[in-house]
């Protein structure tokens, strides 16, 4: 998939996982219990990421407004910790280096490249988003795997640029992907080539256009 998006001429920035603990083990095979998720980019037209953002808007990943809330008050870390890493003869010489506290960011920990739903609870803070509900997806939604709301919104707030943005999804089917980004409040486009599921896509967003639909990225109770 990443070799066609080259082949295209995209630029691969990422490959984030997807955690999914709950799905059944086949015959001779390893308990599936990741997707991969390839994140491309179109290259930037200017000289730089920032110049490209100062002109289009677009170009970097949302991080600030995204950042995981820490559960309890802000931690402190010690700093130059890479530069305390050592081996062998090094270990001496990291022993004298200066370090001192440092709090971290109050916003929250800075999202990671693992998402998905952990069996430990003390784990939910870091990562997040089960596989799609019977009410998440819809009574009448015959699309064989959709994907759950929760992750397309924790996708579409990192890389779709803050304020009047639309997401595009040129594979709609049910609609996932457009109801996390009219639940995240951006404008949407959804191609797809099978009539019913653009039925039942179409069906979906007319339903999430009129509802108030709060995210739910956060919520880390039973």
């Amino acid at each position: 998939m990443a070799t066609y998006m080259e082949d295209g001429g995209f630029i691969i920035r990422d490959m984030l996982t997807w955690i999914v603990t709950t799905k059944m083990a086949k015959a001779n095979k390893l308990k599936p219990a990741h997707e991969p998720i390839a994140v491309a980019q179109k290259p930037i037209s200017e000289r730089t990421i920032r110049e490209n953002i100062e002109r289009w808007g677009t170009g970097t990943v949302c991080i600030e407004g995204n950042r995981i809330p820490w559960n309890t008050k802000t931690p402190t870390y010690v700093s130059g910790g890479h530069q305390r890493r050592a081996f062998g003869g090094e270990v001496e010489k990291s022993k004298r280096q200066t370090t001192h506290k440092v709090n971290a960011d109050p916003n929250g920990r800075y999202p990671s490249n693992v998402v998905g739903l952990f069996d430990l609870y003390e784990h939910q803070k870091y990562f997040f988003a089960p596989r799609v509900s019977r009410k998440d997806r819809g009574e009448d939604n015959s699309h064989p795997t959709p994907k759950p709301v929760s992750l397309m919104e924790w996708l579409v707030r990192i890389y779709t640029p803050e304020g009047k943005s639309c997401v595009l999804d040129p594979y709609c089917g049910s609609g996932s992907t457009g109801v996390a980004a009219l639940s995240c409040g951006f404008d949407f486009h959804g191609l797809e080539l099978s009539e019913d599921y653009c039925k039942i896509a179409e069906h979906r967003l007319t339903v999430a256009e009129h509802a108030e639909l709060p995210t739910n990225l956060f919520d880390y109770g039973p």
